[in-house]
């Protein structure tokens, strides 16, 4: 919605409570309009917060600061870095001008950045092409390498995953390796503690532009140099014969340290039951994640601000900011496990909002029992009936699952084509990806559906007011 001049001052007010952004007024309806007219009268200064909390209603003024902070950090706000940083703080700086308690719950989890692609010189100068011959495995370490090549284990697909294959190995060389059967990081280790100077590790299979596998080493911990290499890139290491190879790999590989960002709005009746909400605040690293997920970010505030104008639901109602989603759900599985068995049994629903604005969208609901139900039925009252799925494991929701939490959530579409039948139902282009900027650097507030963004904030808000009752 448009910016009035009265919004602009509570934008002014809400920077200098440190909000961290500028925020559009939006109406919160008519019930909360009403209420507000009835009530008793405020205290000093409940006026101005509850103007605030009104005008952070509007998701795309978040979503717009979202983006900024992408812009602003090298294109990326992925966990552990000053994006992440500056995410976690701006959300946190809102949430708490408009009158909601927070407190930030610090997650460690593995980091990895790959800061320039891989280098292989064969002898002769030739270089294989990153990304289409040779990729750098996640979580390799840093580091170079000139020394010529042994390959181990011969072409089977189990090189290298017994320690028998180690014998001989010359110490100080670069270890070429079969892919297959045990993990990247089993055969990684055994070269480790051979001597290896690097790891190349051939994936038979690929062939032509497409590249060899994206692999990963799990976590850090690996001390050298570790790659993939396609077949055409095997068999061109396999030619230099005893002459020297020289890779270089610059990448960071650690142990970080990144922080949920949880808000909580006391209910009416203070009764023990928690209704919670939750979206993951962390981008890839190759984009700055405007849809993935500072769509769902941007929703839960402006629902926040909207629940904290009025009327506020009975039960407690709970807002989770998870980092390091994007690298195995770190940060609610961290929420989860640290929480104890009375917390968990007053946890009633919880409701996951990642990628809320497919710029080519198609709305599903996921989950299961009152909370799928609740939401289904306000966004089914606001446009056509969403469709039905599971993304299985995908996101946060199913950290809660598994402790056996009530879960719900809303998904607008990925990398997946979108079939007729529901192009003809939400107006999207059938054929064509749900967000062809799906985890890279285009995922910015130009790839966002402003439309599908204002009907599932509408449509959450409602559903979370009905289970709060």
């Amino acid at each position: 919605m448009r910016s009035t001049p009265l919004a602009a001052l509570l934008v002014a007010a809400a920077l200098a409570a440190g909000c961290g952004g500028a925020d559009a007024a939006r109406s919160t309806g008519p019930t909360a309009s009403g209420a507000a007219a009835t009530a008793k009268p405020a205290a000093p200064g409940a006026h101005s917060a509850r103007a605030r909390a009104a005008a952070a209603g509007d998701p795309w003024d978040h979503l717009r600061a979202l983006a900024a902070v992408g812009a602003r950090s090298r294109g990326t706000r992925a966990a552990g870095t000053p994006g992440g940083v500056a995410t976690e703080d701006l959300i946190a700086g809102r949430l708490r001008a408009i009158g909601w308690s927070v407190r930030f719950e610090p997650v460690p989890f593995p980091f990895f950045a790959e800061r320039r692609r891989p280098v292989v010189t064969l002898p002769g100068g030739r270089a294989l092409r990153p990304g289409a011959d040779v990729r750098t495995l996640t979580y390799s370490p840093g580091g170079t390498a000139s020394a010529p090549l042994q390959r181990v284990g011969g072409n089977r697909a189990d090189a290298g995953c017994r320690a028998a294959d180690w014998n001989g190995f010359a110490r100080g060389r670069i270890a070429l390796v079969r892919r297959g059967t045990c993990p990247f990081a089993a055969k990684a280790r055994r070269a480790q503690n051979a001597g290896a100077a690097a790891v190349m590790v051939v994936d038979a299979a690929a062939r032509g532009d497409r590249g060899p596998v994206r692999g990963t080493l799990g976590a850090p911990g690996i001390r050298v140099p570790v790659l993939a290499v396609d077949a055409d890139g095997g068999a061109a290491l396999d030619a230099a014969g005893g002459r020297a190879v020289r890779v270089r790999v610059d990448a960071v590989s650690e142990r970080r340290t990144a922080r949920n960002v949880i808000a909580e709005l006391p209910g009416r009746d203070r009764s023990a039951r928690v209704v919670m909400a939750g979206a993951h605040l962390d981008s890839v690293p190759d984009g700055p994640g405007v849809n993935d997920d500072g769509s769902g970010v941007a929703a839960l505030i402006a629902i926040a601000g909207r629940l904290a104008a009025g009327p506020r639901p009975p039960a407690t109602v709970r807002l989770g900011f998870w980092t390091a989603e994007e690298l195995g759900l770190y940060g609610s599985r961290h929420y989860v496990r640290t929480l104890d068995r009375a917390e968990r049994r007053r946890l009633r629903s919880y409701v996951n909002l990642d990628m809320v604005a497919s710029p080519n969208a198609v709305l599903e609901t996921y989950g299961a029992g009152a909370t799928e139900a609740a939401l289904r039925r306000a966004l089914d009252a606001r446009g056509p009936t969403p469709s039905r799925s599971s993304i299985g494991g995908a996101s946060d929701h199913a950290s809660f699952q598994r402790a056996g939490v009530e879960v719900g959530g809303v998904f607008t579409g990925a990398s997946e084509r979108v079939r007729p039948g529901p192009a003809r139902r939400f107006g999207a282009d059938a054929g064509r990806p749900a967000d062809p900027c799906y985890h890279r650097a285009c995922d910015t507030l130009a790839n966002a559906n402003r439309r599908m963004l204002d009907r599932v904030t509408d449509a959450t808000e409602a559903a979370l007011r009905e289970l709060a009752r």
